[in-house]
């Protein structure tokens, strides 16, 4: 695929990241799955590097908690404090899980937990905000960068017994062959992996320089379900290519269905969301290709995508989705931040030129 590899390195030459590992599926096949540039300046970025996807995990926490469903353990429309009493203080007695799903929940003042690495604290945090003012779940809509997610991990724990990362490890990435994902990655993974690992970076007065919220000492805490996902492209096209199967792929039978529809068919339409300012089209876990609402639309999956595409970011480094109308699934993520407006430049380009490399340009 010329252009996107141009597209790739271009974006290399500009500093604007130091490698970048791309997988697409069309039409039935893998046709490409590849690494450009460098993990760490050093070592080769690869097709099995395994890089951090930030929020582009988030989807896969729709997935588990639609398992919830389907084991009878909980209802998306049930108030999570049915399940986790501790949490319906301060106003937040009516937030249901879809509100978390479809971030309508009303507590992106948790967010401070994001750069905790004590579990109990975390929970704490969850437990005792308060819901934002004037908020009603379910009608207003604001991204929860990780607040929602971490409470979406709890809620996991506390209804199936096993961790967040130990129960999608069993439930998720084992049956769909996704062998390189994780959401903790220990000291003795970290190892094991080698030269395999990819930081994520920032860059700095023109220089690379590891994330330090991002690092694998600082991941290794516990799971961070809106934000800690590390993984390969592929095994990220495996998981987009179930989806858009119906909950299916390659014979194994991972959702009803019913339940993977659920996922990726419109849950909120046409609401301003209040953290990026633009009205914006969601699933559970999903966001749908916003172009209808504008070209300013953040993350979006390029000019090419249809309107049915879903899928998910991460910010200012990845993205992962899937095109039903093109039978395509696409994963690509960049192993460094270089500013929104520079992201949003290069995700434009690269998802541009793989539609066109593969002559769906219209």
């Amino acid at each position: 695929m010329p252009l996107t590899a141009n597209a790739i390195g271009n974006g290399i030459d500009l500093g604007w990241h130091p490698g970048a590992q791309a997988c697409v599926w069309h039409d039935g096949g893998i046709v490409a799955n590849a690494g450009a540039g460098t993990t760490d300046g050093s070592n080769p970025m690869e097709s099995d590097s395994v890089n951090l996807w930030l929020s582009a995990g988030k989807p896969i926490g729709a997935v588990a908690a639609m398992l919830l469903v389907e084991d009878g353990l909980i209802e998306l429309d049930q108030p999570v404090a049915a399940y986790w009493p501790e949490f319906g203080a301060n106003g937040k007695d009516t937030i249901t899980t879809r509100h978390l799903l479809t971030h309508t929940a009303g507590i992106r003042t948790a967010e401070i937990a994001a750069s905790m690495t004590d579990l109990q604290e975390v929970i704490a945090v969850l437990e005792n905000t308060r819901i934002e003012r004037d908020w009603q779940p379910g009608k207003r809509a604001a991204y929860h960068a990780t607040s929602g997610w971490q409470a979406l991990g709890e809620l996991v724990r506390r209804v199936s017994g096993s961790d967040y990362d130990e129960f999608v490890a069993k439930r998720v990435f084992l049956p769909l062959e996704m062998s390189s994902s994780l959401f903790r990655l220990t000291a003795e993974e970290a190892e094991s992996l080698g030269a395999r690992f990819s930081p994520m970076h920032m860059i700095k007065n023109g220089v690379y320089e590891e994330e330090v919220l991002y690092t694998r000492e600082f991941t290794s805490s516990f799971a961070r379900p809106g934000s800690g996902l590390r993984s390969t492209a592929s095994d990220m096209v495996r998981f987009y290519r179930m989806l858009m199967g119906i909950g299916e792929l390659d014979g194994t039978r991972l959702l009803e269905p019913e339940d993977a529809a659920e996922i990726t068919s419109p849950q909120r339409i046409g609401m301003k969301d209040e953290t990026f300012g633009q009205v914006m089209d969601w699933g559970l876990g999903v966001m749908f290709d916003n172009k209808v609402h504008g070209p300013a639309a953040p993350y979006s999956y390029g000019p090419y995508a249809s309107a049915r595409t879903f899928g998910h970011g991460g910010r200012e480094s990845s993205t992962a989705f899937a095109d039903p109308e093109h039978e395509l699934a696409v994963a690509l993520v960049f192993n460094a931040m270089p500013g929104e407006v520079a992201h949003d430049r290069r995700l434009r380009m690269v998802t541009a030129a793989i539609y066109e490399d593969l002559e769906l340009a219209r």
